[in-house]
């Protein structure tokens, strides 16, 4: 159909021995049609805070039973990390296992180049029989699929159009995109090769803007207001320019992105209040039609005798605020948009009701995959496999921290480019503010922010520059430092970018 418009480490451990770790390929005493199915199911922007599995603040109103079901049975992962939160370049590197600069697509409106190696390629080679219904995001052709339907860029929710594999135009289907996808799958799966396994990816548009629902959730919680975060109200003191610059406040949401009523002659504060509570209850009556089909897909696999051998994994491209410092959508390093959630179910492998703490990035998804069904995992792939992890058998070796970058300067929300490292106790933030040839916007003044994550969860005070924080930002300094070595993204091609860090870096290489 020729192009779419459908856009949308323990570090200390040797490079060497990550590369080994993950040169895995399929036991030979494990034959291929004892392979599990797989089945993965990616909601957008549905962040953990609205899956009340996780019982975040908001999880008596979330109850988002289908998926809390899921990992009753499974294993919940409480710390995921995208690399890059926003939709595309997530998109980007799950499919391939590399970060966004790695992949080609490192900000939204970039096109994918499908010819590299992809997970659904590689199982597809192998036997699997392969399919993605939903959200591509891409702004190419979709690759390495038996079949797909896409929607082009976000696609609406009443009355979706799909580009459908072998189709030369649009085709319109009736219904709710969310319930459409679902029948997508269903078909599909019923029309597949019964001999061989499947690998579908379930791309949900639910719960992206503008958060919309259908009966019988669509007028929940009408008469009543929903708990606020602790932190609804931040005024941004002692935190940098690009937190206070920024559009992503709740009073400054567009009719474009969420219809919503306004406050005449309101101050922030009590505006900010206003449009909580109609953006609150849109996103979860919108996630209460999507854990409804994750059900449904459930009861599909129980009836066809696939629930037992299909590993059904259920995550979201990145995470999402919700009110949180005053925000909506995601971009910034900041937990609520970092955190992915990710709910795993096969009872070959992991145990009903349990939880991991390990820290994984979305890069880190196409070779878990890999293994799962058996395929080996090329060894410039930059993610690991976390498979014996899901088995609560962590490696030694396993990465303490996370790195973090995006790229997307100023376009969209005006948020700066920005890198940062994340570890169980801080997070260090370099707003590096470049466009570096991918948006068009003027450069913003470097400036970092640090958070002690053990006693300020919330991100609310910015240490950096604290005397008594110094050892502890030296340290950071140095691991991003090595992190950027570590994943070949120091900037080297670019001049400014290295002139920056030079300046404001404290190193000692």
């Amino acid at each position: 159909m020729g192009l779419l418009n459908i856009c949308g480490a323990n570090i200390t451990i040797c490079f060497a021995c990550l590369l080994v770790s993950c040169a895995v390929s399929r036991q030979e005493d494990e034959p291929v049609e004892t392979r599990p199915n797989i089945l993965f199911i990616m909601g957008d922007d549905h962040t953990t805070q609205a899956i009340s599995a996780y019982g975040g603040f908001l999880s008596e109103y979330a109850q988002t039973r289908h998926i809390d079901q899921l990992a009753s049975e499974g294993m919940l992962f409480s710390n995921v990390f995208c690399t890059n939160s926003i939709c595309s370049p997530s998109r980007a590197t799950i499919l391939t296992g590399k970060y966004s600069h790695k992949n080609g697509v490192q900000i939204l409106g970039q096109e994918f180049d499908g010819s590299q190696f992809t997970v659904q390629q590689a199982l597809k080679e192998s036997g699997y029989q392969t399919a993605l219904f939903g959200k591509w995001h891409l702004r190419s052709q979709p690759t390495g699929f038996d079949d797909y339907k896409v929607l082009p860029v976000q696609g609406r929710y009443q009355d979706p159009e799909f580009y459908v594999k072998g189709e030369d135009s649009l085709q319109m289907y009736q219904g709710w995109s969310t319930d459409v996808i679902t029948n997508m799958t269903t078909e599909f799966l019923d029309n597949r090769d019964p001999s061989s396994p499947f690998l579908v990816m379930t791309h949900y548009k639910a719960t992206h803007d503008p958060w919309a629902s259908r009966p019988p959730y669509d007028t929940l919680w009408s008469h009543q207001d929903l708990p606020e975060p602790p932190n609804l109200y931040d005024e941004y003191a002692n935190r940098s320019q690009a937190a206070q610059r920024t559009t992503l406040k709740l009073e400054q949401i567009n009719q474009r992105t969420f219809p919503h009523h306004r406050l005449q002659n309101a101050q922030w504060r009590e505006q900010r209040a206003h449009i909580y509570q109609q953006y609150i209850k849109s996103f979860l009556r919108c996630g209460r039609v999507l854990d409804e089909n994750v059900g449904k897909l459930v009861a599909y696999l129980k009836k066809n005798g696939l629930y037992d051998n299909t590993v059904i994994i259920y995550t979201a491209d990145q995470g999402h605020f919700l009110g949180e410092h005053g925000f909506f959508s995601k971009r910034f390093m900041y937990d609520e948009a970092l955190r992915m959630p990710l709910i795993i179910r096969f009872p070959k492998w992991v145990q009903a009701n349990s939880t991991n703490q390990d820290m994984i990035i979305n890069a880190d998804f196409a070779p878990t995959i890999l293994e799962m069904a058996g395929v080996n995992i090329p060894q410039d792939i930059q993610g690991r496999s976390f498979l014996n992890n899901l088995r609560a058998q962590t490696p030694a070796y396993w990465r303490q921290e996370i790195y973090y970058h995006y790229w997307q300067h100023i376009l969209h929300r005006d948020v700066a480019a920005h890198i940062g490292i994340r570890t169980r106790d801080y997070k260090l933030i370099f707003y590096y503010g470049l466009p570096l040839g991918l948006t068009s916007y003027e450069a913003t003044d470097p400036e970092w922010e640090m958070f002690d994550l053990r006693n300020d969860p919330m991100e609310m005070n910015n240490v950096y520059g604290i005397p008594s924080y110094s050892g502890a930002l030296d340290t950071l300094q140095q691991k991003l430092r090595h992190l950027q070595i570590t994943f070949d993204d120091q900037g080297l091609e670019y001049p400014e970018m290295v002139q920056v860090q030079q300046a404001y870096f404290n190193l000692d290489d």
